[in-house]
């Protein structure tokens, strides 16, 4: 009996101990009145896969879980239906009361894009014409004399700078509002919403601003703290406060959203200024504000969000992992690569234990491969690569692993496609060309495969359109210039066709740039210099048109001084005719990049490209005689190699650029006959590319480089 009596106890207990959370929810179709929709499948992280039953209903049981305890989404499928809400669902915390708290949001196939359309068009219409509103307005004080001239140039710069901003957005606020689901939100969200839909931006607008969030936010401060000195009495107030305060986040959210379309990124800044005053301890608010600081440029707001994020005592450990991965963007953004590298390590840290101690969550793991893919691109940034390509390896492992669970999945296909893209380029840079090219044709194979399965998805072909450059430049590094410009070709057809279907869309058009670039650098290798110049004269325009609409885009400045480059090439290239061309295009690629290293001092690629421009200049002088002014511009060239060298000493190609610099200096040196100074600047060049050599004896162009300085220094004994 009592041994009866024990073994009751000790199941009892361990039921107690590893029982499981049951929790019920439902699926649902997008705007249709809360129709539930059957035979969905439903497969959460530590749950048995689920089907809905035809209420809509499923019921997910998660042993060894608790109320309070996050569980993640992995997947839903519905056959010719996609998933709306994946943001809302992806990451739950389990209730007490047996409800999810969320229930899934589905639409039929093809209409969340169709929404998307519709809703860019809308937001694009609007933000060009307030855009032009602002302008016109500024025209008129200028007419007026309310302005001087240097006091609207200052304006116009602003506004055209915030329309640019805004512009790069138009995309991601395009489809936050597709995904809106009519049925779950607010009467005054839903109209407000329906009105912006209709084109009728104003009246949404005004629609909100009827109930004035900003003052009733106000007042809920207020009433907050007269709860807290009336606690007892106060309770019930308390909670439909509380209630009215989610709406009034939600209000104000909305109206941040429809400022932003309208081209008034103030006022919604403004929005989520107040948002965290309302309440700075909630995480989702921080998430949002955050996201809004970053990718609207506000640096300093929005480190100092994440960093909120980071300190809060409630944050999950994977929120803390993805606040400081988004520190680190900021950084990289900034131009501050090594705050950069301390992030990206301690969010790598967070999600290395979480994976350790859940190795089958997938979420975790698609996050650690994010991890090690931003520790190997800011490593390869700093010129670490072998670094750059260990973390690179890991993550092409774990990319590998979620490919292989989930073939279907289009996301972890394409997430192992990158990283064989990164592996590829960085086995490139150290000379390893056989193995970078097994790794770029993997990745090409994969992106065909997205691209034919998914032939209407324009981030898939121009992700294969990427993968042909790879080729392209994989081909000239051996030799191979005729199967070079095979690539470059299908490269440029793609773009072509991207830009066509997206005119508006101004990372194709960048691309688009990029390919006339990369098809005259195959053609002057050729000696086609006719040809090599008229791609290079396309992409000069072609850049040169998206940094006129966004002169404040540091990419589009940095792209347009190096179109000024290639020009430069081609023309220095045709010999004593095209010098002074080549003069006059590489004095504007100097221009440009001195400004660009004046505002971003942190950039190390900008200061690169100064170093080279001052190297562009001394040949080219040197070629025309001028032997004073090209050691001027030569010495200046080696001030910044050594400054960049002396900051970043394991970066190889800082080191190589190094020996260049101070062979440029022995060829000046040898043409005013001046052997001792020469062979002094050969010594240090024979120095560098020897331990070059030594780091990196794949590398053939470091060994070629150092036998021809050697049998130079032979001729100076």
């Amino acid at each position: 009996m009592k041994n009866t009596i024990t073994l009751a106890l000790c199941l009892l207990i361990a039921c107690s101990l590893f029982g499981q959370k049951t929790q019920r929810s439902l699926v649902r179709e997008q705007n249709s009145g809360k129709k539930p929709v059957p035979g969905a499948q439903v497969v959460f992280s530590e749950a048995n896969p689920v089907i809905s039953n035809n209420d809509g209903l499923f019921t997910l049981s998660f042993p060894r879980k608790k109320a309070g305890e996050w569980v993640f989404l992995e997947d839903v499928q519905k056959s010719g239906y996609e998933l709306v809400n994946k943001k809302d669902i992806e990451q739950v915390k389990l209730s007490a009361d047996e409800r999810l708290g969320v229930d899934i949001i589905v639409a039929p196939a093809g209409k969340l894009d169709a929404a998307r359309r519709e809703y860019y068009d809308i937001s694009d219409k609007a933000l060009l014409a307030g855009f032009e509103r602002e302008k016109k307005a500024l025209r008129d004080k200028l007419q007026k004399a309310q302005l001087n001239q240097q006091e609207y140039e200052e304006k116009y710069e602003s506004i055209q700078k915030q329309y640019d901003q805004q512009q790069q957005q138009l995309d991601q606020l395009a489809d936050k509002f597709a995904r809106v689901n009519f049925d779950d939100v607010s009467p005054v969200y839903k109209e407000a919403l329906e009105l912006y839909k209709a084109g009728h931006i104003d009246q949404a607008i005004a629609k909100l601003e009827s109930i004035n969030p900003a003052k009733r936010t106000e007042e809920i401060i207020k009433e907050e703290k007269r709860i807290g000195e009336a606690q007892k009495e106060l309770d019930a107030q308390r909670a439909a406060l509380e209630t009215e305060k989610r709406q009034q986040t939600a209000n104000l959210r909305l109206l941040a959203d429809m400022y932003n379309a309208d081209f008034d990124p103030e006022k919604a800044e403004a929005q989520y200024d107040q948002l965290l005053q309302l309440d700075s301890t909630d995480l989702e608010v921080l998430d949002a504000a955050g996201d809004f600081y970053r990718k609207n440029h506000r640096y300093e707001k929005g480190m100092r969000v994440y960093r909120m994020i980071i300190a809060h005592p409630e944050a999950e450990e994977w929120q803390v992992g993805n606040a400081y991965s988004n520190l680190g963007n900021l950084h990289t953004a900034t131009g501050n690569l090594p705050a950069a590298l301390e992030d990206y390590t301690q969010s790598f840290s967070i999600y290395k234990n979480l994976h350790y101690r859940n190795p089958h969550q997938l979420i975790t793991k698609d996050n650690l491969a994010v991890a090690y893919e931003k520790l190997g691109e800011t490593n390869a940034a700093l010129g670490k690569f072998d670094q750059a390509l260990t973390f690179y390896e890991k993550f092409n492992i774990l990319e590998k692993e979620l490919y292989d669970a989930f073939p279907q999945n289009m996301a972890f296909k394409s997430g192992l496609a990158i990283s064989y893209a990164k592996l590829g380029a960085t086995l490139h840079t150290l000379g390893n060309l056989e193995q970078a090219l097994t790794f770029f044709e993997n990745c090409n194979t994969l992106e065909k495969e997205l691209n034919a399965d998914n032939p209407k998805n324009a981030d898939f072909k121009n992700e294969l359109a990427i993968s042909y450059q790879f080729l392209g430049r994989l081909y000239s590094s051996l030799g191979n210039l005729d199967q070079a410009l095979t690539f470059f070709e299908r490269h440029n057809y793609l773009l072509e066709e991207l830009y066509e279907t997206y005119p508006q869309n101004v990372e194709f058009k960048n691309g688009l740039a990029i390919s006339y670039a990369k098809l005259g650098e195959v053609q002057g290798a050729l000696g086609n210099l006719n040809q090599a110049l008229t791609f290079f004269e396309k992409a000069n325009q072609t850049i040169k048109e998206l940094y006129a609409v966004y002169p404040q885009n540091v990419e589009f400045k940095n792209g347009l001084a190096l179109s000024y480059e290639k020009l430069g090439d081609i023309y220095s290239a045709m010999g004593s005719l095209g010098m002074r061309k080549a003069l006059a295009f590489f004095e504007s690629f100097n221009t440009l990049e001195k400004e660009l290293n004046a505002g971003y001092p942190q950039n190390v690629e900008f200061k690169k490209n100064l170093a080279i421009s001052y190297s562009r200049l001394g040949e080219v002088q040197g070629a025309l005689g001028n032997l004073e002014q090209a050691l001027t511009f030569f010495e200046k060239d080696i001030e910044l190699s050594k400054d960049l060298y002396a900051t970043y000493p394991q970066n190889v190609e800082f080191k190589s650029d190094l020996a260049i610099s101070y062979v440029k200096l022995a060829q000046v040196a040898l043409a005013k006959t001046d052997k001792s100074t020469a062979k002094k600047h050969l010594q240090e060049a024979e120095k560098h590319f020897s331990e070059l050599h030594q780091i990196s004896p794949q590398n053939t162009a470091y060994k070629k480089y150092l036998d021809i300085v050697r049998q130079v220094l032979e001729t100076l004994k």
